[in-house]
């Protein structure tokens, strides 16, 4: 705990210090590469909870452990495999830093080439992070555009986000593209038919049926919350292009929290902290002149009627970051009694109005201690 509040409030005091700390253990190769050649510890602790709790000496045989393998390498992929007509009228945005990725990033936009060849690949990021090497490696291919930003100081990394993300989708209107999916540099997506998916799902569940003269905004499974109140992950975003660029109006976080009517010193509303993907998703609720009720039913209203949660496993997302090894470590917790993760299955109850199976006591509540804003539960 006192860790804890010592990382708090060097957080609060130094902001874009803080940033610069956590984007280093992020994205350092040397950590990365250390990570990577560790064996994996089945009883480590992960965002403060264990995924299994065995403290037998014969821990190994009272687990099933499975392995899932990727390449990583676009050669290893797809080989002798034609993907025609999967991905017609759409932009695949790819947003973020490039820094200490490039490798990754490169990789990633030619699997993509490959496996989504009628789709446009913009990759939008910043213009002090991309060297010579990789612009010689990415300036000659086709189907492929590069927005080069310029990052602006400031101590909200949603900010950055915001303006990666719409001058892609600017771009994307520019071009026409009916579709967009928005990602990030740190994000893999495997499977070649995850566009036809998406807007499979963007067809099936229609709007209209509740009056909305809008699409719906489809976000994958990781990080989204059940608990927590307009807790939509913003990793990984498909919607039609003009509806995903009013979630990403560039707009910047002081800005929107002034319009909200919100103190950005203690931006709390009935213990919900309005702060980044939060923030996100209760701004274009919003700004689509729908109530916001700052409850979980209003939330679960709100996730019934204007969005949809797919799981990872559908398109094979791969999220190179944090504990990247433990990949089920949002959705699969076997010692705890609840699972904040908002999974497809939650989501189709919530559509049906199922939601009396879940227990509100498992809202997450935020607070202002000392000035500084923590999770309380």
């Amino acid at each position: 705990m006192f860790l804890k509040n010592i990382k708090n409030i060097f957080k609060s005091y130094f902001p874009i210090l803080s940033n610069k700390i956590i984007s280093f253990r992020d994205n350092n190769k040397l950590a990365k590469f250390f990570y990577s050649k560790k064996n994996l510890n089945i009883n480590r602790n992960i965002h403060g909870k264990k995924i299994v709790d065995i403290d037998d000496k014969n821990s190994e045989r009272n687990i099933f452990l499975s392995y899932y393998f990727r390449p990583k390498l676009e050669k290893n992929t797809f080989k002798n495999v034609n993907f025609k007509n999967n991905s017609k009228n759409t932009a695949i945005i790819i947003q973020g830093p490039v820094s200490n990725y490039e490798n990754f990033v490169i990789e990633t936009i030619n699997i993509y080439l490959k496996i989504f060849p009628e789709a446009l690949i913009i990759l939008s990021t910043w213009d002090d992070e991309v060297d010579k090497n990789f612009l010689k490696q990415t300036q000659k291919l086709e189907n492929f555009h590069l927005i080069l930003n310029k990052k602006p100081v400031t101590k909200y990394n949603v900010n950055l986000q915001i303006i990666s993300t719409s001058k892609a989708l600017d771009y994307a209107i520019q071009k026409n593209l009916k579709y967009s999916l928005k990602t990030r540099t740190d994000c893999r997506i495997y499977n070649p038919y995850s566009l036809i998916y998406l807007k499979s799902l963007l067809n099936t569940f229609k709007t209209d049926k509740f009056n909305m003269n809008y699409n719906r905004i489809l976000s994958c499974s990781v990080d989204s919350r059940i608990f927590r109140v307009y807790g939509l992950s913003d990793i990984c975003l498909f919607s039609e292009t003009k509806d995903l660029s009013k979630y990403f109006i560039n707009e910047s976080y002081e800005e929107s929290i002034e319009k909200l009517n919100l103190n950005i010193q203690s931006p709390i509303v009935n213990e919900t902290a309005v702060i980044n993907e939060i923030f996100l998703c209760s701004r274009y609720i919003s700004n689509l002149d729908l109530e916001l009720k700052w409850t979980l039913d209003d939330w679960w209203v709100k996730c019934r009627e204007i969005f949809c949660v797919f799981d990872r496993s559908s398109i094979d997302l791969f999220w190179y970051k944090y504990h990247w090894q433990y990949e089920q470590r949002f959705t699969n917790n076997y010692t705890s009694n609840f699972n904040q993760s908002l999974q497809f299955s939650d989501w189709i109850n919530i559509f049906n109005k199922k939601t009396e199976i879940y227990n509100q006591i498992n809202k997450e509540k935020w607070q202002i201690t000392n000035g500084i804003l923590e999770q309380k539960n």
